[in-house]
């Protein structure tokens, strides 16, 4: 199961895999759950953000802290 939502970022961000700064801008971040095979329900949670750069599109895998604090950067930044 997967789901989209849009993330802004006000200011240039940095991520891991990066090699520069991105541009600000809103982006679409995919969320996969995977069901795992256990006699319980546990889940895989996979995220990756659709980065875009001229008139490309880059997929980034990504993970919540990892998001959280890209995102927790751009909002403290004046």
């Amino acid at each position: 199961m997967s789901s989209t939502e849009r993330i802004t970022f006000r200011f240039p961000f940095m991520l891991a895999g990066l090699d520069r700064p991105h541009h600000p801008g809103t982006f679409d971040l995919i969320t996969e759950r995977e069901a795992l095979d256990v006699s319980w329900p546990a889940f895989r949670l996979s995220m990756t953000i659709l980065l875009t750069e001229a008139g490309g599109v880059e997929a980034v895998p990504i993970t919540r802290d990892e998001l959280d604090a890209a995102l927790r950067r751009d909002s403290e930044q004046r």
